[in-house]
């Protein structure tokens, strides 16, 4: 009778959680640590996605607005490796990160016929031994892996290098280098490699550098392409016509695309027996400018405040597309 009076007392303390393992309070017994110093000279970003004002003291209540978080989107799981091509410049994108890419590319040249001689993780730059080209004299072949316009992707870019008689490298004429060649082998060895490959550590910070991202500044919505003229109108062109957005007109000395654009937003079925009319498409202006060679900004115009919000959707579904 005593044991099943002891068992009983002992259940119903168990169940009342007495003698649980809770770590509910565990938060208590943390201490405060040291702040962490970024050793001087060090390569680590430190990315501050809600930046906080220097004078804090003079910001009134309710002044302060936090910013929208920063937009990214991801290149999808259909792990898609695709040969570009615009004027003279060639490129393999491919929906994996630097770091993954950096391996399998380091392979390629190692048993490429020119062979390695260089590899630098920290600017995703290889360079292959000296060879001679069909012209007979001397080259090489310099590859380098970047990260590409959407979150997660890469871009591999080739130039097939000559030097002159004051030893100065410069880049083969289309007509003689073997780029075209080397980069369709590339894009071989790339389509037949494993998709579960290694990531390497010592080529981490490839992955920082998105070269599209979307931004806020003092109340315009814009997104910051790290390319030159060429390169971002021709990825703003390509994103338009993905996302299926009626291109009207555009003029591309201005940097100027001409679209007809709306949402098509979903009703419940009391309001559909109401109302059958969908929202109506709006008109907008596009503008890529150019600030420097390598980079550019795409802001969408419009005159009337409404249409504000469709503004940001229109650039969001630019940004979403971009690849």
């Amino acid at each position: 009778m005593k044991r099943l009076l002891s068992f009983c007392v002992v259940f119903f303390l168990s169940s009342c959680g007495i003698f649980s393992n809770t770590q509910q309070y565990d938060y208590l017994k943390e201490e405060q640590t040291e702040d962490l110093i970024v050793p001087v000279g060090s390569e680590t970003k430190i990315l501050d996605y809600y930046p906080v004002p220097e004078n804090i003291e003079d910001i009134q209540v309710n002044q302060y607005e936090v910013p929208l978080p920063k937009q990214v989107f991801s290149s999808g799981t259909t792990n898609q490796i695709r040969l570009h091509k615009l004027g003279e410049l060639r490129w393999i994108y491919i929906e994996s990160l630097p770091s993954s890419v950096w391996p399998v590319m380091k392979d390629f040249m190692t048993l490429s016929e020119q062979g390695l001689s260089l590899d630098d993780p920290n600017t995703g730059i290889m360079e292959s031994n000296s060879f001679t080209s069909s012209t007979g004299i001397s080259s090489k072949l310099v590859l380098k892996v970047e990260h590409g316009i959407r979150q997660s992707s890469s871009e591999v870019f080739l130039s097939h290098l000559t030097q002159d008689e004051s030893g100065n490298w410069e880049r083969v004429s289309v007509e003689n280098n073997i780029e075209a060649e080397v980069l369709r082998k590339a894009l071989d060895y790339l389509s037949s490699a494993p998709n579960t490959g290694g990531t390497s550590l010592i080529a981490l910070n490839l992955n920082i550098g998105q070269k599209a991202v979307l931004k806020t500044e003092n109340g315009i919505d814009f997104i910051e392409m790290n390319l030159n003229f060429s390169r971002a109108w021709a990825a703003v062109d390509r994103a338009l016509n993905e996302s299926l957005i009626e291109i009207k007109d555009l003029n591309r000395e201005e940097g100027l695309f001409f679209v007809n654009f709306g949402i098509q937003d979903e009703v419940g079925f009391v309001r559909g027996l109401f109302s059958n009319t969908p929202e109506e498409n709006k008109d907008f202006i596009i503008e890529v400018s150019k600030v420097n060679e390598n980079k550019c900004l795409v802001k969408v115009i419009t005159d009337s405040e409404d249409l504000s919000g469709m503004a940001r959707d229109l650039l969001s579904e630019i940004n979403q597309s971009l690849s």
